[in-house]
């Protein structure tokens, strides 16, 4: 007997039975997905935070390395001569990490610490000289900084989140929105921490952040899902190669030594060998800094094996690299504890290498690296036991004709 045409198969029935069954199970699926993308983060996700970030201590007084006479000249030098159009945002970020918030000059060709943070964090002070892009961005998990899009953005993931935690700005600070309204860097750093993953290619300045503002030994959920804890966050940084990096890994090092402060201060760490941990890397980085010093005092971006041969790189000469890797070892070091510090005229003969250099550069030199003096400005002061807007006062009668402007290839 022949099959009428019109009735369907078996196999049929059974394809449309499962073809209903598969999409009433995508359709519950993302419902349920729904459902928990819109919930909020249960609080225990969530980092536990204070107000008022922590501020690393100055533990040392050295005018060997640097003399008061010294030390006014080369900040002289560095003074933020960035009151024209299109300031670098760069350049801003590192001269207000460097000087901080309480800076003022008399000079009217520099931004005060006042006029830095207003360009950084309201979008109508920024729009008064940048005639781009909001710098202040809403992204996926909340308001955030515009990075890597050019002269008018930061240089760093999460860079000026970290500068205005490190120049003690509390979490209720409110920023401006291209909109007119208001968020809070709060919101900004719980964006952050969100948004954060273990393997993405820059998490130093996630790091400094958290750890200014945390509590204690707190932890949060990433977007992979993953518990990131400061046990986690310093393995983290310590598993790369000693120069793999922003800035020959130094800022790493640097992170690194700022756990350990703070984690003395509040214990930070969760288990207590993670700071013996710390404490073998950061001494292994001394000796190998120790070994590979150059005779004159400086450091190349081959620190880590002196017998390697120093490449060229993207942010210029020996002189640019050498400034860098030196102002940064030396500023790592200004708040690393005594045990990993290499003996005394290591240090001596760094800081006086790079007074030489400051004290000879022509202006156009100080424009190319001014965000690697930038780090050398402050590593000099903290050995001196200051921050630099405390000797603003110094410099006030100066009037070196040394101006800090935009340079492309001043960007770490």
């Amino acid at each position: 007997m022949k099959r009428n045409p019109s009735l369907p198969t078996y196999r049929g029935i059974a394809n449309t039975v499962a073809l209903f069954t598969l999409a009433q199970v995508l359709l519950l699926g993302g419902i349920v997905v729904a459902a928990v993308l819109a919930l909020p983060l249960r609080p225990q996700e969530l980092p536990s935070l204070q107000n008022e970030p922590r501020c690393v201590t100055l533990q040392y007084d050295w005018p060997q390395a640097v003399t008061d006479g010294q030390l006014t000249t080369v900040m002289l030098k560095l003074r933020p001569r960035l009151r024209h159009e299109h300031p670098k945002i760069n350049h801003v970020d590192h001269a207000l990490r460097c000087w901080g918030a309480p800076a003022m000059f008399d000079d009217p060709s520099c931004l005060s610490g006042a006029d830095m943070v207003a360009i950084l964090t309201d979008q109508h002070a920024y729009e008064m000289v940048w005639d781009a892009a909001p710098l202040l961005v809403m992204g996926e998990f909340g308001p955030g900084f515009r990075t890597q899009e050019g002269a008018a953005t930061a240089s760093h993931v999460d860079h000026t989140l970290g500068t205005l935690a490190e120049i003690g700005m509390p979490l209720d600070y409110p920023l401006v929105m291209p909109d007119g309204t208001s968020c809070s860097i709060e919101e900004v750093l719980i964006a952050a921490m969100r948004d954060f993953r273990l393997n993405q290619k820059e998490c130093e300045w996630t790091t400094v952040a958290a750890a200014s503002y945390a509590t204690g030994p707190t932890a949060w959920i990433s977007q992979d899902g993953e518990r990131v804890s400061f046990d986690l966050l310093a393995h983290r940084l310590m598993r790369q190669d000693w120069v793999e990096g922003v800035c020959y890994g130094n800022h790493r090092l640097y992170s690194l030594a700022m756990l350990l402060q703070f984690d003395e201060q509040v214990g930070l760490f969760q288990h207590p060998e993670t700071r013996s941990e710390v404490m073998q890397h950061l001494t292994t980085a001394t000796a190998r800094l120790v070994k590979s010093q150059a005779e004159s005092g400086y450091w190349d971006e081959n620190w880590e094996d002196a017998s390697r041969p120093a490449q060229e790189a993207e942010i210029g000469g020996p002189q640019s690299r050498r400034i860098l890797a030196t102002g940064h070892t030396l500023e790592w070091w200004a708040i690393a504890p005594a045990e990993v510090l290499p003996p005394r005229e290591v240090i001596v003969r760094a800081a006086q290498w790079l007074v030489t250099q400051v004290e000879q550069m022509e202006p156009k030199t100080v424009t190319e690296n001014y965000t690697f003096l930038s780090h050398v400005g402050r590593a000099l002061c903290m050995w001196r036991g200051k921050f630099p807007h405390e000797i603003c006062q110094s410099i006030q009668t100066n009037t070196a004709p040394v101006s800090a402007g935009d340079s492309e290839n001043s960007d770490s």
